[in-house]
C-alpha cells in the first residue's frame, strides 16, 4: 500500500516515516511540507493512502480533499482533538492524535489495508444513492441468505471473534466479518467506533458515561483508545446543537 504524508512539521513526518518503515507492505513514495504542493503531485499521480496533518499554512488539511476530485483514503494526523467531527464527516479512514504511538498507528494503517481490499462481497450498502440516512440500508450476509437493513434502525454492531451481530431496533443478526469491515461501510457520521469490539450508532446513545454508552439499558464499555476521540465527537455535536437553539 503506497502512501505520502504530508505535514509542516519536519520532526512529525520523521516519526511517520520511522514507524511506517516497520510495517512491511507501506511503500513511502514521498511526503511534504507544504500542501500546495501535494496538490499539484497529487493531480499526477495515484496513491492509496494519505497521511494528513489539520494544522498547515496555506490550507488547512481539513479543507484540502475537497479540491481533489477523487481523493486516496486519509488518515488525519494532529495535536488537536477538536477537528475530529470534521474528519468523520468526511469519512476519514482513521483520526490519530500527536505523540502518535506505533499500536496506534498499526491499527490505522490495518484499517485502511481493509478498506482497500475489499471488494464488498456479501455485504453492500445503498448508501452512495440514497443521501437520506432514512432510505440507506445495508445487505448482511448471514450464512445462504442476505438480510436487508435500515441504517438508521442500527443501533450497534458487536464483534465477537470473527463474528459481528447487527443489533437493530427489530432484531439481531449473526455474520461472519471483521468489525474493521463493518466500519467502513456504515456512514461515519452516524457511527462511532468506541471499543475493539463495539461499534455504535449515535442516534441510539441514550448516556455517555465515564467508561460506557447505554444504548437500550445495555451498558458498552468504551477503551481507553477510542475515549477520546470519542467524547470529542460527542462534545462537538452537542455544542452544534445548542448553537441551533
Amino acid at each position: 500500500m503506497n502512501y505520502i504524508i504530508i505535514d509542516d512539521e519536519p520532526a512529525a513526518i520523521d516519526v511517520l516515516k520511522f514507524h511506517l518503515n516497520n510495517i512491511p507492505f507501506m511503500e513511502l513514495k514521498t511526503t511534504f511540507r507544504d500542501p500546495l504542493d501535494a496538490l499539484e503531485y497529487l493531480q499526477k499521480h495515484t496513491v492509496d493512502l494519505l497521511f494528513l496533518d489539520i494544522n498547515m499554512p496555506k490550507l488547512s488539511g481539513i479543507s484540502f480533499p475537497k479540491f481533489l476530485q477523487k481523493p486516496p483514503l486519509i488518515i488525519f494526523t494532529t495535536a488537536y482533538s477538536e477537528y475530529a467531527l470534521e474528519s468523520y464527516e468526511l469519512k476519514a479512514v482513521d483520526y490519530l492524535l500527536k505523540p502518535i504511538e506505533f499500536d496506534r498507528l498499526l491499527q490505522a494503517v490495518m484499517n485502511a489495508k481493509q478498506v482497500l481490499n475489499q471488494n464488498k462481497v456479501g455485504i453492500t450498502t445503498n448508501a452512495e444513492t440514497s443521501p437520506d440516512v432514512s432510505e440507506q440500508t445495508v445487505f448482511i450476509k448471514s450464512g445462504s441468505e442476505f438480510h436487508q437493513l435500515p441504517i438508521q434502525n442500527i443501533k450497534y454492531i458487536e464483534s465477537d471473534g470473527n463474528y459481528v451481530t447487527f443489533h437493530s431496533t427489530k432484531r439481531s443478526i449473526l455474520a461472519r466479518y471483521k468489525l474493521s469491515e463493518v466500519k467502513e461501510l456504515l456512514p461515519q457520521q452516524f457511527f462511532v467506533r468506541i471499543h475493539r469490539s463495539y461499534i455504535v450508532a449515535i442516534k441510539h446513545i441514550e448516556t455517555v458515561k465515564k467508561h460506557c454508552v447505554v444504548i437500550d439499558g445495555k451498558e458498552i464499555p468504551i477503551s481507553s483508545n477510542y475515549r477520546e476521540c470519542f467524547l470529542t465527537i460527542i462534545d462537538a455535536i452537542s455544542k452544534k446543537k445548542n448553537n441551533k437553539t
